[in-house]
């Protein structure tokens, strides 16, 4: 009975070691292991309202995984206008292995006009964004914008859904 649970205890012992030490070792090789960010930096999004309006469809992409930079486009309004954005994020605890950062980002909104390129809205969200297990991704944010159309509303705000890979 004693040489049973002096082995067992060996073997528990032995086991959580050696765990504990690859784990140790794993991340001083690589400190981004952890970081889906890191892992999975580009992604594509269907957003609901955001920079351009009603809804749209974007592409980002985590420079490193602090800043991430966005570009879509989507309906503007219930007259199936299309508007076009682009900008970038900063996510405030972006180097750490937390799946779920707030950010604050910056973006413009653009649409063509009888050939001419013209700016609508300055969108400045400030949100949070998860990043699951399964590279599915979510976010919503609330944001100030300055919009040509909708010159008195001047909080907004929206959500998206998207993957990583």
């Amino acid at each position: 009975m004693k040489r049973g649970v002096a082995v067992i205890l060996v073997l528990i012992s032995s086991l959580s070691y050696g765990y504990t030490i690859d784990f140790d070792q794993d991340l001083k090789k690589n400190p981004f292991k952890l970081n889906r960010r890191a892992k999975h930096p580009a992604g594509f999004n269907i957003y609901f309202a955001g920079p351009v309006g009603l809804a749209g469809a974007s592409f980002d992409y985590f420079i490193v995984p602090k800043f991430s930079v966005e570009i879509g486009a989507g309906i503007r309004d219930f007259d199936a206008n299309v508007g076009y954005f682009g900008g970038g994020r900063f996510h405030f605890f972006g180097n750490s292995f937390l799946n779920t950062t707030p950010y604050l980002g910056l973006f413009s909104g653009f649409e063509f006009k009888n050939g001419d390129i013209r700016n609508y809205n300055l969108y400045i969200p400030f949100g949070i964004q998860r990043i699951k297990k399964n590279k599915t991704t979510w976010s919503i944010e609330v944001a100030y914008q300055r919009n040509t159309y909708s010159p008195g509303n001047r909080i907004y705000g929206g959500g998206k859904l998207g993957f990583r890979f």
